[in-house]
Formats: C-alpha cells, sequence, structure tokens
C-alpha cells in the first residue's frame, strides 16, 4: 500500500468565504480604514490570511511579544514585511518609508496577533491608515473587539469586522479528503469535531494519528473504534 502522507492544504470553509466577502467589502471604502478578524485561537484566522495576502500581494506582519519594549524594532519589521530591504535605523524615518512604499505601492496590511502590541503601536497604524488611505486587517482573539472600542477614532474608522467561527464537520471531512486522502466517515468526523471543540489544530493532530495508524496498520479504514483510541491518546491524553 502506498505510504499515506498529511499534505498541507488550504481548505475555502465558510470561514474563509466570509472573510473573501468582508475584503471585497473594504475594497468598496474609499479611504483608509480598519478592518478586524476575531475569535479563539485556533480557528483558522492566521492562515486565512497568511493565504490572502500571498495570494493578493498584501503586507502581513504578526506582532512579537518582543517589540512591546520597541517602537523602531516594530517599525523596523514591518518595513521588511512591506519589502523594504534595508530598513532606516530611525523611527521617524521608518515610518516614513513605509508611508512612501504604501502610497507607491497600494495594498492592504495585516496585522496578526494584535493582543501582544504595546499601548502606543495601535495609534501608530491610526496614523498609517490616515496617511497612507490603505485598509489595515487587525487579527485577535475576542477580546479584540474591546480593544478597538477603547478609542472612538479608532472605532470609528473600524469599517468591517468578522467573527471566526469554529469548524464544521463538513470542514474535517473535506480536509482529511484533500489533506491525506482518507475518506472518513461522519461518525469519524463527528467524534474529532467534538474533541477538537472548533479547533483547527486539534483536528490536524487527530488527523496525524489517523495517517500514522494507516501506514503502521497498511488500512485506508479508519473506524469509530479506532479513531476513539486515537483521540483519546492525541487530544486528551488520557
Amino acid at each position: 500500500m502506498e505510504k499515506i502522507t498529511l499534505t498541507p492544504v488550504f481548505v475555502k470553509t465558510k470561514n474563509v468565504r466570509n472573510f473573501q466577502v468582508m475584503m471585497d467589502a473594504l475594497d468598496l471604502n474609499d479611504e483608509g480604514c480598519f478592518g478586524m478578524v476575531f475569535g479563539q485561537a485556533g480557528r483558522g484566522k492566521s492562515r486565512t490570511c497568511q493565504w490572502y495576502a500571498a495570494h493578493n500581494d498584501c503586507v502581513y506582519l504578526e506582532i512579537m511579544t518582543v517589540w512591546k519594549t520597541s517602537d523602531l524594532d516594530f517599525l523596523k519589521a514591518f518595513c521588511r514585511a512591506a519589502g523594504i530591504v534595508s530598513p532606516p535605523k530611525r523611527k521617524g524615518a521608518a515610518f516614513s518609508a513605509i508611508v512612501d512604499k504604501l502610497i507607491k505601492d497600494p495594498k492592504p496590511v495585516f496585522i496578526d496577533e494584535v493582543e501582544k502590541m504595546k499601548a502606543g503601536f495601535i495609534d501608530i497604524l491610526k496614523d498609517f491608515v490616515g496617511v497612507t488611505g490603505q485598509k489595515f486587517i487587525l487579527l485577535g482573539e475576542e477580546e479584540l473587539v474591546a480593544y478597538m472600542q477603547r478609542d472612538r477614532r479608532i472605532w470609528s474608522r473600524t469599517f468591517q469586522q468578522l467573527e471566526y467561527q469554529p469548524i464544521e464537520i463538513a470542514d474535517i471531512l473535506l480536509y482529511a479528503k484533500e489533506a491525506t486522502g482518507l475518506k472518513l466517515s461522519i461518525d469519524v468526523a463527528s467524534l474529532v469535531h467534538q474533541a477538537c471543540n472548533g479547533d483547527w489544530r486539534l483536528a490536524k493532530r487527530a488527523l496525524l494519528g489517523f495517517v500514522h495508524y494507516a501506514n503502521t496498520n497498511e488500512t485506508i479504514t479508519i473506524t469509530v473504534k479506532v479513531a476513539k483510541m486515537i483521540i483519546k491518546e492525541s487530544l486528551i491524553g488520557k
């Protein structure tokens, strides 16, 4: 039997389709503004934005905790994400370089892990929105909404928001088929869905267990009994 692998694939779930609708709506706005994508970790927010950015020539930047003590480190990383190979070594110059780049080459900007930003970063982003006229889409967990609402000037510039919902049984079935070739039964997919609590990472962990079992036992069939065993070992840990 040919060895089964877990191939990286991008599945266009309902969340992804809603995301594309949100981006189309942002395109209708003729001024700089914020968009917002929020929801529990593991629902595919970052992966969606990375996929969209890669296929639509956008800027994608993930906030790092270490930048909390340095505006300059943040701006230099932003420069590199925007395609500025040698970022300036001063804050003002780095800010201006990003502005010039986005005005000459307009494109949406995705800022991920917003909760890691130090307090002043959101004001820097607001300045970018106002000066460049570009769309800045911020990603975070549920507290992102309250974070944006704290400042009326920020919230008034937030034109679109999308909450990512838990993954569905249909998503698991489609991902398993496209990524591994395994055709799971609805009963098995339902077990994974229940155990992963809407989290893509946990679903993938279960699928990795299924692939290992299938290769070890030279089978393409994952029974309910086997699925329960693998889920218990890989997700529940008991």
